[in-house]
């Protein structure tokens, strides 16, 4: 609803414009006069071309597909959960989803959103860290009977990550020094035999394999909820790093992918509810 105030100011600003009036005024009403009836119809079929080129603007924008970048590790059910939001907000809407752990390449592979884990220094991004995971020792109940204490991990046949923290540790020892200070971090400084890079493969691995493995527990939660998987010590600790929705600064967002945004932000940390770390216990 438009004031009437603001209506008054623009016309008046139109006639400055032109230099004359365009209305008859009376006390109760306004009306083109001979000038303002010719000049309306001058200009109408302006505002028609105006009109049919942002619908065509829109129905282009409509037509082009959000294109969507994520981890392998959350390609599950919190994602297909927005997707379905963002269909029923904006029905017919064409999506493109990848799966990826490496960054997106906004200008070459027209990439809306990715999500990537790692620090979130990504040059010409506009970063924000929505979700930090927890991870702790993961093995088969099996396994787990054979461990009485967590120095006894020390002695496994341990699964490594190619990764390592920021402070340069393995996991392995970043784990051990969150869950139970120098003196555990210390039984883990021979360097792992195992090194698997991919997580999901590690599942498979620990259940075909007597090992341990430290991983995520969103990658792991369905294992744990099923019993095929148990975290022996329950010791969870903070990630190294942070599930971060990164955005390009030189592309603008449509409608529908800024809404995914939105909702990407607003329910991961509801689908995801962290788990209280070990060093947070009194």
């Amino acid at each position: 609803c438009i004031a009437l105030s603001s209506v008054t100011h623009h016309i008046r600003y139109l006639e400055d414009y032109v230099g004359g009036d365009l209305f008859e005024r009376t006390a109760n009403a306004i009306s083109l006069n001979a000038r303002g009836e010719a000049y309306s119809k001058s200009i109408l079929g302006a505002f028609d071309t105006i009109h049919q080129a942002t619908d065509k603007i829109s129905q282009d924008i409509r037509d082009t597909p959000i294109r969507i970048s994520c981890v392998p590790t959350l390609a599950g059910s919190w994602l297909a959960e927005q997707l379905a939001i963002v269909e029923c907000e904006f029905p017919g809407q064409k999506i493109r989803c990848e799966f990826s752990p490496i960054l997106a390449d906004f200008a070459a592979d027209d990439v809306d959103l990715a999500i990537r884990y790692g620090s979130g220094d990504y040059p010409g991004t506009i970063t924000d860290l929505i979700y930090t995971d927890m991870l702790a020792p993961v093995c088969t109940p099996a396994m787990a009977a054979k461990l009485r204490r967590p120095d006894d991990l020390g002695s496994c046949l341990r699964l490594d990550s190619a990764e390592s923290a920021p402070s340069g540790l393995s996991i392995w020892r970043y784990w051990a020094h969150l869950a139970g200070g120098e003196a555990l971090e210390r039984r883990f400084e021979t360097q792992c035999p195992w090194v698997v890079q991919s997580s999901v493969f590690s599942l498979e691995v620990l259940q075909s394999v007597p090992s341990v493995a430290i991983l995520e527990r969103t990658v792991a939660q369905q294992y744990l909820d099923n019993g095929s998987l148990v975290a022996p010590f329950d010791l969870w600790v903070s990630a190294p790093y942070g599930y971060h929705l990164v955005t390009s600064k030189r592309r603008a967002l449509q409608p529908s992918a800024k809404r995914m945004k939105s909702l990407l932000k607003q329910s991961i940390q509801e689908h995801f509810p962290k788990k209280t770390s070990s060093s947070d216990r009194p």
